[in-house]
């Protein structure tokens, strides 16, 4: 299923947002209803995105189901004497009745789940579970015998016994049980990734089985039949479902790189070992050249380089898109629209980081507050668009008229600030004239050629003995309303 998810195709839904009518006493409008069009289609993308958890969720109780159906065909073999149903293969090992009885009680366990008033039976057959796996398990390791007393058709597993034939739940079953029981009593207290763990540790056994009976080892599948690997997969796989949304597994299933990459890398983690150990298996029947195992090795070993070296790649080109959408974020974040230009944040941010400088090195800047002269009279003139047009031209003329050191930012409406860097008193009143005479000059088509120049009032201040920055704003701005009240088009120094 892990394999399969990596091919999901996720469907589109489509969600009309709900509206509603607010009347006013005065005016009728209509306004959208919470949640808004733009709320709902983010969350209606991310539920699509995060499809494989949500199906790792439903199908976790058919898994379940389908165990179920296993054991009970079992134990019905045993009892219409059908031997077929619990030894798939002729000659091979069978399904035990004690180990059809604990599928069973786990299989039960996740069907019920461990939600509400159901979550009492889910304990009660994962308890049942842990007994019966765990008698098997006491027998097996000191030799005692608890678990036949616990066994039903013990009769028939006795017979198959005396008759050489494999019969017996073996340690590599009983470990496995136990331990998805044991995850299930688990999953009562949220543990997320200690049944996680343990379901992972499970779905290895019966894997190491199924690479037994492909490659022809009976010493790796021992006493467990096809059946019981069979089951003991899907309920190893069905435990890791019910917890598909959270740790490891959602890791795994998540629609980001990160998901896609593990998922790839899962695929083929599996696919090529067992692919060239299967190869090697066979080559090595035929020609005994001992040989081959280390060009084996060699080949998992540059395989496995290989895998993490793509991995390494997709992971760059994903961050460095990460980072360069954050530069372009941070970067839109401070800059003013319109114009290009830095904005107030940008603008007070810088200040103050040169206030502290200049005050460990004792040196000075200016800081020049410009405000156009009659701006409304053009936005009702010629139109907003004309204004734009001009405070566009505005900011390319100040950006022409400062130094690239220096900082200018568009503060709002008409206003701009400029900080000029390392400009002592008289620097900062010749940079503001300049910078009037400039924009006096400049020409804006469909405005200077057909109605009157436009001109710019400047008020400047010195950081030289200021204690703190918001002063030395104070009384920039204090001297661009001096400088207007003096008649427009002019400079107006602060006091040093």
């Amino acid at each position: 299923m892990l394999f399969f998810s990596i091919f999901a195709k996720y469907p589109i839904d489509s969600e009309s947002p709900e509206r509603k009518i607010m009347i006013d006493a005065n005016t009728t409008t209509m306004a959208s209803a919470v949640p808004s069009a733009m709320t709902q289609n983010k969350q209606s993308h991310s539920n699509r995105r995060w499809l494989l958890t949500r199906w790792a969720l439903v199908i976790s109780r058919p898994l379940g189901a389908c165990c179920a159906i296993f054991a009970i065909l079992v134990l019905l073999g045993y009892f219409g004497h059908v031997e077929s149903f619990y030894r798939p293969i002729d000659g091979g090992p069978a399904t035990n009745p004690l180990t059809a009885l604990c599928i069973l009680c786990v299989a039960m366990g996740l069907w019920y789940g461990n939600t509400g008033r159901k979550q009492i039976f889910q304990l009660v057959f994962a308890l049942a579970g842990i007994v019966l796996s765990a008698a098997k398990l006491i027998d097996l390791n000191f030799t005692m015998n608890i678990s036949p007393a616990l066994t039903p058709f013990m009769d028939i597993v006795q017979n198959d016994l005396n008759a050489g034939k494999s019969n017996a739940t073996g340690l590599n079953s009983a470990i496995m049980l136990f331990l998805l029981s044991v995850s299930l009593v688990i999953s009562a207290f949220k543990k997320t990734i200690l049944i996680q763990i343990l379901a992972f540790i499970s779905l290895a056994v019966p894997l190491v089985s199924y690479t037994g009976y492909a490659y022809g080892f009976n010493h790796f599948y021992g006493q467990m039949s096809l059946l019981t690997a069979t089951a003991g997969i899907f309920l190893a796989l069905s435990t890791l479902c019910t917890t598909g949304n959270k740790g490891i597994l959602r890791a795994i299933l998540s629609p980001y790189v990160g998901g896609r990459i593990a998922r790839i890398q899962i695929m083929l983690g599996f696919i090529v070992p067992f692919s060239m150990g299967y190869l090697l298996i066979k080559t090595f029947l035929k020609t005994g050249d001992g040989n081959l195992f280390g060009i084996f090795v060699v080949a998992i070993t540059w395989f496995i380089i290989s895998l993490v070296c793509a991995s390494a790649v997709m992971q760059e080109m994903v961050d460095h898109k990460r980072r360069h959408a954050e530069k372009s974020l941070l970067l839109s974040a401070m800059t003013d629209p319109l114009t290009g230009l830095f904005n107030r944040r940008k603008f007070y941010e810088t200040a103050h980081r040169e206030f502290e400088r200049i005050r460990r090195n004792e040196s000075q800047f200016g800081i020049l507050i410009l405000d156009l002269d009659f701006f409304k009279k053009i936005n009702d003139t010629a139109g907003h668009d004309m204004g734009d047009k001009v405070l566009v031209q505005v900011a390319k003329i100040l950006k022409q008229s400062i130094r690239s050191v220096d900082l200018v930012a568009r503060m709002g409406g008409e206003e701009f600030a400029i900080l000029l860097v390392d400009t002592p008193y008289q620097g900062v009143e010749r940079v503001a004239e300049k910078i009037r005479a400039n924009v006096e000059t400049m020409e804006v088509e469909g405005w200077t050629d057909i109605y009157q120049p436009i001109t710019a009032s400047i008020g400047c201040a010195n950081s030289n003995q200021r204690p703190r920055l918001e002063e030395i704003i104070t009384l920039a701005d204090e001297a661009l309303y001096t400088a207007k009240a003096k008649g427009r088009n002019q400079v107006c120094l602060a006091e040093a």
